[in-house]
């Protein structure tokens, strides 16, 4: 019904928790991974990352525990994931998915033609 309500033709699908292996794994097949993480580059290289995803293409994000990833960073990234900011603030685990899944909805919305 919240598909429905927001006018979304594809509900995105949420995967059951996997090991950190499994989700290394599982990342590998898709088509754009994304680790924010409070050392990447600045907002300019986020913004050219996002905006070289193309309609249609998979998207897997990697949300760091309290207290943040470790050496977890650099298996994702030898897996493809592209570390992205979220901004000058660390946020808690709860609230960064919700970031970047918003973050993701805006800078990927089309314009009507």
């Amino acid at each position: 019904s919240a598909a429905k309500q927001s006018k979304r033709m594809l509900i995105p699908e949420v995967k059951k928790a996997m090991s950190w292996k499994e989700a290394i794994a599982f990342a590998k097949e898709l088509d754009v991974l994304l680790i924010p993480y409070e050392l990447a580059k600045g907002m300019k290289e986020t913004r050219e990352i996002l905006a070289a995803i193309e309609p249609g293409q998979s998207v897997g994000i990697f949300i760091g525990p309290e207290g943040g990833f470790e050496e977890e960073v650099q298996a994702a990234m030898e897996a493809g994931a592209k570390p992205v900011t979220l901004g000058k603030r660390i946020l808690r685990t709860e609230t960064a998915g919700m970031t970047m899944l918003s973050i993701l909805m805006f800078t990927l919305e089309k314009e009507d033609e």
